[in-house]
């Protein structure tokens, strides 16, 4: 019976020391990966948020075509969206496409014979011009990077032609080792040679003032351009389904005035952000452009839970100029300030009564609580922007602050357990 009773009691001082020696091990395991491994941060940066609505849109702009009335192959002397005067040649028509491939090497040869000459008269230059020279370098240089980062690259090789030439001249008038006569001989060969085809193009002028454009794509007469405000949402969607026409006997068009349009179809439920006359802004996503400045010309009555939107712009380049059918996204509001997920925020008491919301950070190895405002709460995101020029919290009576502002580059803790407010981790 002695033994049974030793047994049992060796059984039980065995089953302590497991169980002493696993709750040891589990309060060490919770004390180091709380204080080291449990804390992941994020950095808090500026970021602009946009809350926006996607939509089908269409241009209407204010076309005249380009009658003409001789056939062949039509060379434009302007890129799309130029603004040309009455009278202007605009393009040329040749007989045939090589004609028209000859006519255009003939233009380049004579452009870069003109420019070979432009360099050789640099060499009368003086120091004072060297000293300009250096600052139109640099401009040439700022220009062309400009460009580069556009989407419309019509002006690049301009740019790019404008620096060789500017350095070209810095190069003659340092040490006059540039030396042209060559290059003037084999082009002035060139131009003989292609002269002796006899090119002889007849001209295409604009019949108005406006903006040039090459192309015809056949929706040019889809919308009536005078009466745009008065469209309706069912117009808006025979538009969008619309099929061009096809277009002859014409060599262009001439957009006469600057303003254009968007024309789209919205719910109705957003006109409550948006009046007559709101300056607002777009993001063109396949052409990769944002903030396109637009102004609201229209919204007309509800139909079936939409209306017809139409805005204008006033802005042309190449690229303007070819867009028809597009997809679009309306900036509605923007917000700036920090991406914050949205389990960081949480809510607490101040020592004066206040709720106030709050992230912890990490400064070395001690906690800290900042007070933060949410300004924009995405929709179906994990994030939130919460406003960079947050205040700081403080007691009136004891002008004590209780909760410093986030700042930029705080390291917010995102996951972590045992959040105190001056806690050390370390």
């Amino acid at each position: 019976m002695n033994d049974g009773k030793a047994k049992k009691s060796k059984l039980l001082n065995i089953v302590c020391v497991v169980l002493v020696v696993s709750i040891m091990i589990y309060l060490f395991h919770d004390i180091f990966t709380s204080n080291y491994k449990s804390y992941e941060t994020m950095t808090a940066d500026e970021v602009v948020q946009q809350d926006k609505i996607s939509m089908d849109a269409f241009i209407v702009r204010d076309e005249e075509y380009i009658d003409g009335q001789t056939s062949g192959t039509v060379v434009p002397l302007v890129s799309d969206g130029k603004r040309v005067a009455s009278g202007d040649s605009v393009a040329i028509v040749c007989s045939s496409s090589d004609e028209a491939a000859n006519y255009m090497v003939l233009k380049e040869a004579k452009a870069e014979k003109e420019r070979y000459e432009a360099l050789i008269n640099s060499s009368h230059m003086n120091t004072v011009d060297i000293e300009k020279l250096n600052v139109e370098i640099e401009k040439s240089y700022a220009d062309l990077l400009s460009a580069t980062g556009k989407t419309d690259y019509s002006e690049l090789y301009t740019k790019i032609a404008d620096l060789e030439d500017k350095l070209a001249e810095k190069q003659i008038v340092t040490d006059g080792s540039v030396d042209y006569s060559d290059k003037i001989s084999a082009v002035d060969k060139k131009i003989a040679e292609l002269e002796s085809k006899r090119i002889n193009p007849s001209d295409v002028a604009a019949p108005i003032s406006g903006y040039y454009i090459s192309h015809l794509d056949g929706y040019e007469k889809t919308v009536n351009y005078d009466s745009i405000n008065e469209i309706t949402v069912s117009q808006v969607d025979r538009v969008l389904k619309a099929n061009p026409t096809t277009v002859t006997g014409k060599m262009g068009k001439i957009v006469g005035s600057y303003k254009w349009y968007i024309v789209s179809t919205i719910d109705s439920k957003y006109t409550k952000v948006l009046s007559i006359g709101k300056n607002m802004r777009i993001n063109l996503p396949f052409y990769g452009i944002e903030g396109i400045a637009v102004t609201v010309e229209s919204l007309s009555e509800e139909s079936d839970g939409r209306v017809a939107l139409v805005l204008s712009c006033n802005l042309m380049n190449e690229t303007y100029a070819n867009m028809r059918s597009i997809n679009a996204e309306l900036v509605l509001n923007e917000y700036s300030g920090f991406k914050v997920p949205g389990t960081a925020i949480r809510s607490v008491t101040a020592d004066n009564g206040e709720k106030v919301n709050v992230v912890y950070i990490l400064r070395g190895d001690v906690m800290t609580a900042r007070a933060v405002d949410v300004l924009y709460t995405p929709k179906d995101s994990d994030y939130v922007i919460v406003d960079s020029n947050t205040k700081a919290v403080y007691d009136k009576k004891t002008k004590k602050t209780l909760y410093s502002a986030i700042q930029r580059y705080d390291e917010v803790i995102v996951k972590g357990r045992n959040l105190v407010n001056g806690k050390s981790v370390g």
